[in-house]
């Protein structure tokens, strides 16, 4: 197996898919690393030689490599990629649905990290950037407040995201309280500081009226899934100026009808909506570190399976 690591090219991306690290410890595998790919989060090409890589550019890692691995989809047309090829990361399956198809119609493979199964956590990357992007967006929400002091924080969804905002709103002694949609996700919530559980969005108007949380982070999203939209219109006209909403997840169609991907925006009524769509390259270093983890998991998965009879 030839593997290929490409630069990244999507917009403000620091990451890399794999660091020298976990390429030392691909045993068998032969590795061919993209020119500068690591230069963002410190590693010179001579770290991915010194761990047994060569180095390549772009042209080259397409005509010769069996497995390609990125973090975000190439910024350009995959015209080069060959019948036989896999090609593994986030492959963004709702807005590259066709894209996805053709390249399937062409005998490729896409193997993306959003539709990994929470079973197997070792090569589960997206829970992993997901902790990341719930840590960042609380802290982030919480800069745009203009109030010192604890503040009351409402959690939409306990995904890995989500429990990461709660751990983080319960660090700075905030008042978090979360909705989810399972019971486990309750024992989850309150064991990472959660004060209260919302168990579905029935009661969630009532309760941002009586409330008057500060703070909403929008987290609710099922994998490769469309996200559900918890904060209709009602509901923002409930919430008192100055309140601050982060939605996490508007490239999967958010929870909040007035979202709008990579902006801040202030609604007539003072209330704040934020959003960005990368918040694991704020922290490339750890970022890169966990993903890398996973794909160097994943690779070696599928040479165990291959090498079954």
């Amino acid at each position: 197996m030839i593997v290929g690591v490409l630069r990244e090219t999507a917009a403000e991306e620091r990451r890399v898919a794999l660091i020298p690290e976990d390429v030392r410890g691909l045993a068998g595998v032969r590795v061919i690393v993209e020119r500068d790919a690591g230069r963002s989060i410190g590693f010179d090409d001579a770290d991915y030689v010194a761990a047994g890589a060569q180095l390549g550019d772009r042209a080259k890692i397409f005509a010769r490599c069996d497995v390609v691995v990125w973090v975000k989809p190439p910024a350009y047309q995959l015209d080069s990629v060959r019948p036989g090829m896999t090609l593994i990361g986030f492959q963004d399956p709702l807005h590259r649905r066709d894209v996805i198809a053709a390249l399937r119609a062409r005998g490729i493979e896409s193997v993306g990290y959003e539709t990994v199964p929470h079973s197997r956590p070792d090569i589960d990357a997206l829970s992993a950037m997901s902790r990341i992007a719930g840590e960042i967006a609380y802290e982030q929400a919480r800069q745009l407040r203009s109030t010192e002091g604890p503040v009351r924080s409402l959690i939409l969804g306990c995904g890995q995201a989500g429990l990461a905002a709660i751990a983080a709103a319960a660090a700075h002694g905030d008042e978090p309280t979360a909705m989810g949609n399972r019971k486990e996700q309750e024992s989850a919530a309150i064991l990472r500081g959660a004060k209260a559980f919302l168990p579905d969005p029935a009661g969630l108007l009532a309760h941002l009226a009586a409330e008057s949380p500060a703070l909403i982070v929008c987290a609710a999203v099922h994998r490769g899934s469309r996200g559900p939209i918890l904060l209709d219109a009602p509901a923002l006209d409930s919430l008192r100026p100055g309140t601050v909403i982060i939605d996490l997840v508007a490239k999967s169609g958010g929870n909040c009808v007035a979202t709008v991907p990579d902006r801040t925006i202030t609604l007539p009524n003072g209330v704040i909506v934020t959003h960005r769509s990368n918040y694991p390259t704020l922290r490339p270093v750890e970022a890169s570190h966990a993903y890398s983890a996973a794909t160097a998991a994943l690779l070696k998965s599928r040479i165990a399976s291959s090498a079954e009879p």
